[in-house]
């Protein structure tokens, strides 16, 4: 059963991202960091090209500026929103309690009619697992019409030296919002598909490195098969696939086991951008120059074996 046969229709017409202006190359990090020449050169050569630093700014900082940027791009009063959710990968991208970062985000940004809450755990996928979230929220209770979903991760300058992921990309610090609203005119949602390898549930080994992951790209393209098996399309029907910022070789090898032509890959922010995290789906299809009536696949996948993928129609 599809999930429009059973769930309110909804849409995401509005996309924002705040990105720091301090951009760092990745040979300034390999040099502050004290990285060997041959992994320098290892993520040139993966097309590996700098991150954003935010400094001194927090998290809340971040959140309240992609936030304020949407609301004025929508053109949404405040009193209209019914929904804010917040998503994160970085334990550090959250106030320790008693402190709520959503709650400073709606306090600040005068959301005073939102529910707030905050989604984790499901890294790099928790904001796809938003929109979900909302949906559901908005089928059991007819007075919810507008959401708006945050994600903001910061690493830290202390953490500048775990910013790489292997040699594939550097993580970097940014925030997204965007609006999920019924029946919204645009970007309507078709489908997604959500998948938790439960081998990774450490996320690291005991020596706190990566574990490789035999099954990552076929993990990819079921997820990806999936959301589209819902959406009623097959891959050549997609207009674009907005990826994560991470392993432009392997996204190749996803591409051709979904048969489709490199131009069907955004690339655009790899090089420029860095891996914001959850973020990197959102800032891409933002990006992407849309075509009325294309079909858009969003992608992303996290550490502890997440990964998730979003269909929508323009």
């Amino acid at each position: 059963m599809g999930i429009t046969e059973t769930l309110p229709a909804v849409g995401i017409p509005d996309i924002a991202c705040y990105l720091p202006e301090r951009k760092v190359s990745v040979e300034e990090w390999g040099q502050r960091t004290g990285q060997s020449e041959q992994r320098i050169r290892a993520m040139l050569a993966n097309g590996v090209r700098c991150f954003h630093d935010a400094m001194s700014q927090s998290p809340v900082d971040m959140g309240i500026k992609a936030v304020r940027l949407l609301m004025t791009k929508a053109h949404i009063a405040p009193r209209s929103v019914d929904l804010l959710i917040y998503t994160h990968t970085v334990q550090s991208s959250i106030a320790p309690p008693p402190t709520s970062t959503a709650g400073h985000i709606q306090a600040s940004c005068g959301l005073q009619n939102a529910l707030s809450f905050s989604i984790a755990q499901q890294n790099c996928v928790s904001p796809m697992l938003a929109v979900r979230i909302a949906r559901q929220m908005m089928a059991r209770h007819e007075h919810l019409q507008r959401a708006i979903i945050v994600s903001v991760d910061l690493m830290g300058t202390a953490a500048d030296a775990i910013r790489g992921i292997l040699d594939l990309s550097l993580h970097s610090d940014g925030a997204s919002a965007f609006l999920v609203e019924r029946e919204a005119p645009r970007n309507q949602v078709l489908g997604y598909h959500f998948f938790t390898d439960g081998r990774f549930f450490r996320g690291t080994d005991e020596n706190h490195d990566l574990v490789p992951d035999e099954k990552y790209h076929w993990s990819c393209f079921a997820t990806m098969r999936s959301a589209l098996q819902q959406a009623g399309l097959r891959p050549a029907d997609l207009t674009r696939i907005l990826p994560n910022h991470v392993n432009m070789e392997g996204w190749r090898l996803v591409l051709s086991m979904l048969r489709l032509p490199p131009e069907r890959l955004y690339t655009d922010n790899f090089a420029r951008i860095g891996h914001v995290f959850g973020c990197d789906p959102f800032i891409n299809f933002l990006h992407e120059r849309k075509t009325s009536g294309g079909h858009y696949l969003l992608f992303s996948s996290g550490l502890a074996g997440c990964f998730g993928a979003l269909v929508l129609k323009h």
